[in-house]
Parts: C-alpha cells; sequence; structure tokens
C-alpha cells in the first residue's frame, strides 16, 4: 500500500510540474518572457502560486525549464523535418523550412527563445541549446559534403552561420510583425510586407546559397 501511495504522488508532481510548464510556455508564446511571472502561471494552472516554488526555486528556474521544453520541441520538429525527403538536399531545405516556418508563425515565441534579453541562468542555456541547432544542419552539411553537392567547408561553421542567419533574419522579421500588430505601430500603413510564406522562402534559399554548390542550385 505505501508503494502504490507513493506512486500516486509522484505521478501527481509529475502532472502537476507538466501542467505549470504548459501553462508557462503558453504565456511566453503570447507575452514573451517579460510577461512571465510566478502568479501569472500559478493562476492559469488553476494552482496557489505557493505551489510553483514547491517545482521550481525562483523565476529564473522556471524560466530555463520552460526555455528547455519550448526550445526541445522546436528541435524535435526541425529535425523530423530533417528525416524526410529523397535527398540531402531535401532534407536540408525541409529542415531550414521548418525552422523558419514554425518561428515566423509565433513570432513572439521566436523573438522570446532567440533574442529576448533574460537573465544570465537563461542566456547560458540559450548559447547551449544554439549548439543543438547546429549539431540538427550539421549532420546533413557533412552529409552533403560527402556526396559533393555541398561546398567543401567546414561543418561546424557552416551549421552555425546557418543557424546565425535564421534567427538574426527570424528575430528581425518577427519584430518588425510585433510592432505591426501593435495598434499604435507607424509600421501599420508602410511599405507592403511580405507574406510568412514569401519571407521563409527568402531566408531558406538564402541560406542554402551559402552552402549548395552553384550548379546543384540551377
Amino acid at each position: 500500500m505505501a508503494y502504490r501511495a507513493t506512486r500516486r504522488t509522484e505521478t501527481r508532481k509529475a502532472e502537476i510540474r507538466a501542467r505549470i510548464l504548459r501553462q508557462a510556455r503558453q504565456l511566453i508564446i503570447e507575452t514573451g518572457f517579460r510577461g512571465l511571472t510566478i502568479a501569472a502561471v500559478a493562476a492559469r494552472s488553476e494552482i496557489a502560486t505557493g505551489t510553483v516554488y514547491r517545482y521550481f526555486s525562483n523565476k529564473a528556474d522556471l524560466c530555463v525549464a520552460v526555455f528547455e521544453l519550448a526550445t526541445e520541441h522546436e528541435i524535435d520538429a526541425v529535425v523530423l523535418a530533417s528525416q524526410q525527403g529523397d535527398s540531402t538536399l531535401e532534407q536540408l531545405t525541409g529542415s531550414l523550412t521548418t525552422f523558419a516556418r514554425r518561428a515566423l508563425r509565433n513570432p513572439t515565441l521566436a523573438y522570446a527563445l532567440i533574442a529576448e534579453p533574460v537573465g544570465p541562468e537563461l542566456e547560458e542555456t540559450r548559447l547551449r541549446y544554439r549548439s543543438l541547432w547546429a549539431d540538427t544542419f550539421a549532420t546533413l552539411l557533412e552529409k552533403g559534403k560527402d556526396q559533393r553537392i555541398f561546398y567543401s567547408q567546414p561543418t561546424y561553421l557552416s551549421a552555425a552561420a546557418l543557424v546565425g542567419a535564421m534567427a538574426e533574419t527570424i528575430v528581425i522579421s518577427s519584430t518588425q510583425q510585433i510592432n505591426r500588430n501593435h495598434p499604435n505601430s507607424n509600421h501599420a500603413n508602410s511599405q507592403r510586407k511580405l507574406s510568412q510564406t514569401e519571407l521563409c522562402n527568402h531566408i531558406v534559399n538564402f541560406c542554402l546559397r551559402a552552402v549548395v554548390k552553384t550548379e546543384v542550385l540551377i
């Protein structure tokens, strides 16, 4: 009986922790890290504020945990895309497209995960996860080099450059999109903005031109 009680208790704890992280992620999607507070997460999770502190020692601890959850979710989607397609070029194109499309679809989340000013604990985690993004692309780049369809460049350097290029352009595009959606934005009547599909295509094509041999792209 004692063992069953313990198992039920641990299951309950795991469910509460998962609910806290799920609601924290949703809050970041809506407001970014600036809107994430222990009180707000507790209210959304329908638990007492003090209960959140049983699972996370402070806001920074919660931010790191939800960042890891959200980023791993995005990486999993890109890894899955990198395994689709009949050729390495199709796989790289698919993974880059997935990265860009998902980020552009959720600009506030993309900005929060990539560039929103955060504390040192979260910034350290962000840098660590950037290397995981690079690992995903490096696998494809190495295979494409062996097949002589990608330029012979340092693999990890090229992969890191792809992550940087994607992140920078997506952050700029996402920030502009957020500003345009603001009722007092000066961008409201500016020149026609590119659609998400157009933005995605431009970003992906830029990255492909950096690594794929010219004769392959033609």
